[in-house]
């Protein structure tokens, strides 16, 4: 065989044959330094670089002037990371031939990786000088210039690759990566797909197109990309950390987990993909491996703010309310993140150690570290300060499906009156569902924002010109407050979501409501207070069943529930709920929420209970079901319970309706006296304590009077119905002449002003 026929193999990507020629002219001329060079390529592309270094520095022995071979080493040498030699033998080739154009891109590329980001732009400004069209030049000073945060430069010199080469796809992939950074996820989308078709099997832009797409909620597509980033790189550890959490949104958590564990098989020290393993692991409630996993995470990065956070919930889940505040509070002080600080402030509520100041005082903490630091950015108003004319309101939530919050301010939406307000709703909703679609029916814009950052949210809701702004989230996950904290809307409020204030004084307003706020616990917050019939409306969009007969005329017992998420179920009410079963003879209690799926939980209550004496065949837990189920699950219930320290907000008005009357008592925060507040609402105040003692006696006495309690129930449907809160008109007018009000209020500042 010929050195051209090894050249010929090469060019046809038949490497084996190639190196099996280059090896045939060597036996008979081992000095032939082409031969050689040829084979340490060979050798370089399958991975062999000391070998092909031997063979290289052959052939630069036997003709050391030869620029192709230095060039060639140096690119053997950035295989294993020998940086410095890589740019002395660059250095090499160009002193041969100082107009090599490929060795002065190469050597830009050295510098760049070596940090020197300045030098490896004159080095791609040189070549360029010598040859314009050289379209790698251009796309590696794109690159370098993206490190040096100069996007626009950036976007330029890819343009310039493309424009020389208008089938380089790495070109197109890396211009698409940037403008998808820079919130053009449409036009990058272009050059993914653009790139695709040059190159089918480029994995990096299948996997950046699922990325977009994953943006854009566009989950079927995105995982489709994913699936085709790893059918082309199978060891993408990246796709497939990506391809499972677009697995998790769409409910496919059993095929999700697997995708994380593949990723942890090729990269085991993939925080990312440990993280979001957690995650999964916790929502099928496989805690004790949720815990494991994050654990893992933490010893490769002890400072991991996503890790630690994630590992907070789940104690919360499993009752370990301090341990869990304390990794909340460690994954704060970790990461500048006002999401995680959000959590530990969300977090607080079922801590009932914790006071009204404190929890408090950590929300004005949350507005100086995270808040405040905006606040140079808020402009003036440009909006019309005239008291009476139409007004434009924004609802910003990322909980308009089904959700409890929905049900809360659904009523509002549903029924507003669009003669005088104008409605627009920026949603963060993932998945969209039969609600989204009746609540979007309603509104007059709007706006799928989830891939929408926080700067550009609040510039896109001031050229809107909302002129009242309303939270629906709070310090739940997914909110927006950094968007508010930039003052968008001249008037801005929170409520329905999580209604404990947010600490932010550009908040203008709490939406609540006296009781749930007493005038002691109103000078702690950083909003005022709009006073509505309750902080909750009640929407209930499904036709469900009247009450029917009281259980315990029948079973000749009485059932208690309660159907609140278990992190509710602090060791305080669960004692106070053995004591109350103690009292009454032949009592029993249901309880009820997803997590109960959990055997360790599960065994944790059981044994909870058992410590104190009450029998196992009088606790039932039941875990998740569906809506319909759920609901049906009422008509085995007497009374329900109301958890403590965080109150049942939507759950206490779910039971009402479904005819199940409510013990609660006062608590001394906003979270412990949710129910308090609906039911003082309804005139069924003879179900609230005082405390958690009386929170018994008043128990007692209601299981102890089975003819009342039966009267009651097919009255509480009606009663909620009836109600000013349980009307989604008359509520919502309520809610609209708070609106009219706060708006005269600051067009009478403007006046002043």
């Amino acid at each position: 065989m010929t050195l051209t026929q090894a050249y010929h193999f090469y060019q046809k990507g038949l490497i084996d044959e190639a190196a099996a020629s280059c090896r045939n002219v060597l036996a008979s001329n081992p000095e032939n330094c082409d031969a050689l060079h040829l084979l340490a390529i060979v050798e370089a592309r399958k991975n062999n670089a000391e070998t092909a270094l031997d063979l290289i520095g052959r052939a630069i022995a036997i003709r050391g002037n030869d620029p192709r071979f230095h060039l060639n080493r140096s690119l053997v040498l950035q295989q294993v990371n020998c940086l410095d030699e890589a740019l002395a033998s660059c250095d090499a080739a160009l002193k041969h031939d100082p107009n090599y154009v490929r060795a002065l891109n190469n050597r830009g590329v050295i510098l760049h990786r070596l940090g020197l980001n300045a030098e490896a732009i004159a080095s791609y400004d040189r070549a360029l000088s010598i040859d314009p069209q050289f379209a790698a030049g251009h796309n590696n000073r794109g690159l370098t210039l993206q490190a040096m945060g100069l996007p626009d430069d950036a976007l330029a010199s890819y343009a310039s690759a493309i424009r020389c080469d208008s089938r380089y796809a790495e070109a197109l992939l890396n211009r698409g990566a940037l403008l998808h950074a820079a919130g053009h996820t449409a036009d990058a989308l272009t050059d993914y797909d653009a790139a695709i078709l040059l190159q089918p099997q480029l994995a990096e832009a299948h996997n950046n197109r699922g990325v977009a797409l994953r943006h854009l909620n566009r989950f079927p597509e995105a995982l489709a990309s994913f699936d085709a980033a790893i059918a082309a790189k199978p060891d993408y550890a990246q796709a497939l950390n990506s391809r499972g959490f677009i697995l998790h949104k769409l409910g496919r958590f059993p095929e999700a987990i697997e995708s994380y564990q593949r990723a942890l098989a090729i990269a085991p020290d993939f925080t990312e993909a440990l993280n979001n393993l957690g995650v999964t692991l916790h929502r099928v409630n496989r805690f004790e491996d949720a815990l494991c996993v994050y654990d893992r995470a933490l010893t490769i990065d002890p400072a991991s703010g996503a890790a630690l956070c994630n590992r907070g919930q789940v104690l919360l889940v499993r009752g370990e309310i301090p341990e869990a505040i304390e990794c909340l509070r460690r994954a704060s002080e970790v990461a500048d993140d006002a999401s995680i600080h959000s959590a530990l402030i969300f977090g607080l509520n079922f801590d009932p150690s914790v006071s009204a100041t404190a929890k408090q005082l950590e929300r004005s903490t949350w507005w100086r570290r995270h808040g405040l630091p905006l606040a140079g950015s808020i402009a003036a108003h440009a909006n019309q300060p005239d008291p009476d004319r139409r007004l434009r309101v924004g609802y910003v939530s990322g909980y308009f499906r089904r959700h409890a919050s929905a049900y809360g301010f659904g009523g509002v939406l549903m029924n507003h009156d669009h003669s005088l307000f104008d409605v627009v709703c920026y949603s963060d909703t993932v998945i969209n569902d039969d609600l989204t679609a009746a609540l979007r029916e309603k509104a007059d814009l709007w706006r799928d924002t989830c891939a929408v950052p926080d700067e550009k949210l609040a510039e896109l809701i001031r050229g809107d010109r909302i002129d009242i702004l309303v939270d629906l989230v709070g310090h739940m996950a997914g909110n927006r407050l950094l968007a508010f904290a930039r003052k968008p809307a001249p008037v801005q409020m929170t409520g329905w979501g999580e209604p404990t204030g947010t600490g932010m004084p550009v908040m203008d307003y709490l939406l609540a409501d006296g009781t749930l706020v007493p005038e002691w616990e109103e000078k702690l917050l950083a909003e005022g207070l709009i006073q509505l019939p309750n902080f909750l409306g009640y929407w209930m969009p499904d036709s469900l069943p009247s009450a029917d007969r009281l259980p315990a005329q029948d079973r000749g017992y009485v059932t208690f529930g309660s159907f609140n998420r278990l992190e509710k179920l602090s060791g305080t009410i669960l004692l106070t709920w053995a004591r109350l079963l103690k009292k009454v003879e032949r009592a029993r209690l249901v309880l009820k929420d997803r997590a109960f799926e959990n055997a360790a939980q599960r065994g944790r209550v059981q044994s909870f209970f058992a410590d104190e004496g009450v029998a196992p065949n009088r606790l039932e837990l039941v875990s998740e079901s569906d809506r319909a189920a759920h609901f049906a699950m009422y008509g085995q219930i007497d009374i329900a319970l109301d958890p403590f320290p965080h109150s049942g907000g939507m759950t206490t008005l779910d039971a009402l309706w479904m005819g199940v009357p409510v013990v609660t008592s006062w608590g001394q925060t906003i979270a412990s006296r949710l129910a308090a507040t609906s039911l003082s609402a309804l005139g069924l105040n003879s179900f609230v304590a005082r405390d958690l003692s009386e929170y018994v006696d008043v128990a007692v006495a209601k299981a102890s009077n089975l003819e009342s309690l039966g009267e009651l129930r097919p009255q509480l449907q009606r009663l909620v119905a009836g109600s000013e809160f349980g009307d989604g008109l008359r509520y919502c007018r309520a809610v609209e002449q708070n609106y009219r009000a706060v708006w005269r209020q600051w067009c009478r500042a403007q006046a002043i002003g």
